[in-house]
């Protein structure tokens, strides 16, 4: 392919589709694509998508309209979890050129090949093993991703993800840490480790996600050590301990909740009880004090009562959460879940969600204060804020700003927290 070809993306949805679409781009750069830039015209432009919600669909419908206005000449490729669920909609519409789904878009080479050539697209075989791919575009950047996990084995009666993503698989260990010492070699001061349903890595290979991160630890001189979302049921003792004994794991989970009321979350088929998600915090605030709670909450699920929806405020209420992603119920057609009776009005979803945001709000900003006059240690990044400011994250995961020259950004730097700026602290550099 030549080389003056160019390619543009757009992403929609989670950052485990961001990291995946650096992947398709280390692909089309290996076959001499160049990514465009400054708004320049492109000759392909790739769509990686996402089907959470119906928002989420009509956002990916707007973004293939946006492409083909901008890009009149290019040949526009729809790749992700919205091709992967709704392929012949996808197809249909105008300037779509190629769909590729959730395993399929990692061939996007050889697919773009087959349609030049008016032959058959490749058969995309799934591993039984996540591959580990490489990386691409991380001048300036502190932190990187790597997916350790992909699809999920659970039956949540109103998730479309597992339908779009297949069932549980894990990458390889040592690929893992070799990728880690990589990044690392490439001055990432911090991994996010990702996946679909990440607490199942390992499930059925011998190994869990605990071992993994202790193999990490001991074989890589990586400084931090992040986890994206993981669900309650697959926390184990075991990871609790890790994190809690290493001085290079974030203290910072992510725990989504969903609902805090049992009858709810037993129609939603989530393994877990209000009391079992409630312990586990304690737990883990008990053995690591200064952990950074967060959660996904649902409102507006079917039969979602008043009641229901108070069991969830207030469970929230007298928890250790210091931060929620409230988002609202979205029929998807072929979940369980669509055709449940018990609708929720829309303006009853938006009060709720209103209240709850309030609430996440109040929570926030009662752990920062517990901070002000402590020590953190703050991973700077390599921008500054629009105020010109030095900002980034504690290994709690406290939005942090401070003064200072550029020595600092895209180092670990010592500060202490003077005082709250908004949803943040503002810091001084020791």
């Amino acid at each position: 392919m030549s080389s003056s070809l160019k390619v543009s993306f757009e992403t929609l949805g989670c950052r485990y589709n961001r990291f995946e679409t650096s992947e398709m781009a280390y692909e089309l750069e290996q076959a001499g694509y160049e990514e465009a830039v400054n708004g320049e015209l492109s000759d392909l432009v790739v769509i990686n998508t996402c089907t959470v919600t119906d928002k989420t669909d009509t956002r990916c419908r707007a973004a293939i309209r946006k492409a083909k206005k901008e890009h009149p000449n290019a040949t526009i490729v729809v790749a992700g979890c919205y091709s992967e669920t709704n392929r012949e909609e996808v197809a249909s519409i105008d300037g779509v050129a190629l769909t590729l789904g959730t395993d399929s878009k990692f061939n996007i080479v050889s697919a773009l090949k087959a349609m030049e050539d008016k032959s058959e697209l490749p058969d995309t075989v799934t591993s039984e093993r996540l591959p580990v791919r490489p990386i691409k575009n991380l001048t300036g950047r502190t932190n990187g991703y790597i997916n350790i996990q992909g699809g999920c084995d659970e039956t949540c009666s109103f998730c479309i993800v597992r339908f779009a993503r297949g069932g549980n698989r894990s990458a390889d260990p040592t690929e893992i840490i070799e990728q880690v010492k990589r990044l690392s070699g490439a001055g990432i001061r911090e991994v996010v480790l990702s996946g679909i349903n990440l607490g199942a890595y390992g499930k059925g290979k011998g190994s869990s996600l605990a071992q993994l991160v202790r193999g990490i630890v001991d074989k890589t001189d990586m400084e931090r050590i992040r986890f994206s979302s993981i669900n309650p049921n697959t926390i184990t003792d075991e990871l609790i301990e890790t994190i809690a004994t290493s001085d290079r794991i974030c203290g910072h989970l992510h725990i989504p909740l969903q609902s805090g009321s049992d009858k709810i979350l037993k129609m939603m088929r989530r393994p877990y009880t209000s009391n079992f998600y409630e312990e586990l915090l304690k737990k883990l605030v008990d053995q690591i004090p200064v952990i950074g709670l967060a959660a996904d909450v649902m409102v507006g699920f079917p039969g979602e009562t008043e009641d229901d929806f108070n069991d969830t405020y207030q469970l929230i209420e007298r928890s250790g959460l210091m931060a929620l992603h409230v988002f609202a119920f979205s029929p998807r057609e072929g979940t369980d879940a669509f055709a449940m009776p018990g609708f929720v009005q829309k303006d009853t979803g938006k009060e709720r969600s209103a209240r709850l945001r309030e609430l996440g709000e109040r929570k926030g900003a009662a752990f920062r204060s517990k901070f002000i006059g402590k020590r953190l240690k703050v991973l700077v990044e390599n921008k500054r804020d629009n105020l010109g400011r030095a900002k980034g994250f504690s290994m709690n995961y406290i939005p942090v700003v401070l003064d200072g020259s550029d020595d600092l950004l895209g180092n670990i730097v010592s500060v202490k927290a003077e005082r709250e700026d908004g949803d943040r602290l503002f810091a001084v550099a020791l």
